[in-house]
């Protein structure tokens, strides 16, 4: 039998007298993801694929753990990598603006991301010197993530950005063509300039999906960094 196949029954095993609610549906997706990954880290460190099946699955052994709350992670690992997928994002948000700067708003946008790429690269720096230790009590220092509520936090920052996409859009439409719109006159670009301060006051809005990613990346590497029993 396929491995991915294995997971998927095993993991419907652990939920069979489990009510079908979205929650419930929502959490088996994440315990068949995580376990996937514990797999694919098992395997990257030399175990066979049946011996890395058979050391995940004990992690997750019985529906007490899978419904647990809380997850244990690395905390210096964990943050590290955070604000190192934070400063990426905004660097690349910071790359993609520097041809605005022929603009004056595309300006003040490229250096406030830049700005932005300074705090978040500084505190990075500062966070690598502060942890940078041999002291094993330091290395063992965990954090304890509550994954319900990152779980809905990273659906409603998603619905939430969204929205103030929607809204800021909406705004942007009916400042610049409420009054063609509403006496049926048509939409006139005069020349390239207008056209780019029309793509840039609609584009700048989108850089702000920074903040969700960052958001779903917070969840996306608790699996990685995850405190995990010596084998």
């Amino acid at each position: 039998m396929r491995l991915e196949a294995r997971i998927t029954r095993h993991v419907k095993h652990l939920f069979a007298h489990v009510p079908d609610t979205l929650d419930n549906r929502e959490l088996q997706e994440e315990i068949h993801s995580n376990l996937a990954a514990r797999i694919d880290d098992y395997i990257s460190q030399g175990m066979s694929e049946e011996k890395a099946f058979q050391t995940a699955i004990q992690h997750i052994a019985g529906m007490d753990e899978v419904m647990s709350d809380h997850r244990r992670v690395h905390r210096v690992p964990y943050w590290t990598a955070l604000l190192q997928s934070a400063l990426i994002y905004s660097l690349i948000a910071w790359i993609i603006t520097i041809p605005m700067r022929v603009l004056i708003q595309g300006s003040a946008i490229n250096n406030l991301l830049m700005i932005v790429s300074l705090i978040v690269g500084g505190t990075y720096v500062l966070y690598i010197l502060t942890n940078r230790t041999n002291d094993p009590a330091t290395s063992v220092k965990t954090t304890v993530i509550r994954i319900p509520a990152l779980v809905l936090w990273n659906r409603r920052i998603w619905w939430l950005w969204a929205a103030f996409i929607f809204v800021l859009w909406g705004t942007q439409a009916a400042l610049r063509f409420g009054s063609n719109i509403w006496f049926n006159r048509p939409i006139q670009v005069e020349g390239p300039y207008q056209f780019a301060v029309i793509v840039i006051a609609f584009a700048v809005p989108l850089l702000s999906v920074i903040i969700p990613l960052v958001v779903h990346r917070a969840y996306r590497i608790v699996s990685k960094y995850e405190v995990r029993d010596a084998l």
